[in-house]
């Protein structure tokens, strides 16, 4: 395979082996790309912001390794109207919404890739995140036994509107899949009841799922923390993969062998320890344990348990991708 191929992803994604372990990472902070880049302002490395410059983002995801570059469109994260329980016009607004999306910047970029890489398509938020962060946390659960049908309203405007996003770009040939990113979960346990999550947001869920399969798209899901009770709910589904695979929320090698050929993981390397504060010798080291815990079968993608945020020494990511690079060659031994 090439150096940078989304085949290599859809090869460990199918359970199989590719030539090396891929990498995964669903966000990246400007200041890191920038730093790695160097001579390149962060200002011009966020996708979400006026002024990004598409052609050297992929620059930063083709020279750090990667098979495809995330992306979003860029549109208002907040849509105030959603805080008004008692409007009559969801149906319109959301129109509205979906209308002022901008894809300038994913059309773009079929003509910067690489040959072989593919983009990874992935909205702003999810249904849950972009609901509770616009109408308040307080609000959207207590509306949840107060107000049923007006939360219903909000979930569905916002459903609509992802799934009309992920629609738009679902026949482009440049985009290899749709990356939701939902959190629904704390470290310990979902944030609500899995019988709220499956009325509210799985409906949604699966449409999108249907609609990538249909076009020939992976599938990754996002949600930070501890959602084991919709494990099951997620494969039958037909999600390709999970993100992040936080080690202090799950055990990560005892979570690939319960879903082994039925659902693939996707990062899982701390960000605290050892990417934040370890030595360059303890992420090596960290990661190496990782590979030989977790990657032989395929099934997996490595990253971060999160995101590689703009705290962590650009030594030590660094340091991630040459351990992968190093250790990562199947037939891992």
């Amino acid at each position: 395979m090439k150096k940078n191929d989304f085949r290599r992803i859809i090869t460990a994604i199918n359970h199989e082996e590719p030539d090396r372990l891929p990498l995964a990472e669903l966000w990246v902070d400007a200041e890191i790309k920038a730093e790695f880049l160097g001579n390149v302002s962060k200002d011009v490395l966020d996708c979400r912001k006026q002024g990004y410059d598409v052609e050297q983002d992929i620059k930063f995801w083709q020279k750090a390794g990667y098979d495809f570059i995330r992306i979003s469109p860029r549109y208002e994260f907040f849509q105030t109207w959603l805080k008004e329980p008692e409007r009559d016009d969801f149906a319109e607004k959301t129109l509205d919404f979906i209308k002022s999306i901008d894809y300038s910047d994913i059309k773009k970029s079929a003509k910067f890739l690489p040959d072989g890489m593919k983009l990874m398509f992935a909205p702003e938020g999810g249904i849950y995140e972009q609901a509770w962060m616009t109408i308040g946390y307080e609000k959207f659960m207590i509306g949840l036994y107060e107000n049923p049908e007006y939360i219903r309203r909000v979930c569905d405007s916002l459903g609509s509107a992802i799934f009309a996003m992920f629609e738009k770009v679902a026949k482009y040939e440049h985009i290899g899949g749709f990356w939701l990113s939902d959190d629904i979960a704390y470290t310990e346990s979902l944030i609500m009841s899995p019988d709220s999550i499956r009325e509210y947001l799985f409906p949604w869920y699966k449409k999108f799922v249907k609609l990538a399969k249909e076009n020939n798209k992976l599938f990754f899901f996002h949600s930070d923390g501890n959602f084991m009770p919709l494990i099951d709910d997620l494969i039958a589904m037909k999600v390709d993969a999970i993100h992040p695979i936080e080690p202090k929320a799950w055990d990560v090698a005892a979570l690939k062998e319960k879903v082994k050929g039925k659902l693939s993981l996707l990062g899982s390397v701390d960000m605290d320890y050892p990417l934040a504060r370890g030595t360059i010798e303890e992420v090596d080291e960290y990661i190496k344990k990782r590979i030989f815990e977790v990657a032989p079968g395929g099934g997996f993608a490595i990253g971060s348990s999160n995101s590689v945020a703009k705290y962590i020494p650009l030594t030590n990511y660094k340091a991630m991708l040459s351990a992968v690079k190093k250790y990562g060659r199947y037939p891992i031994k």
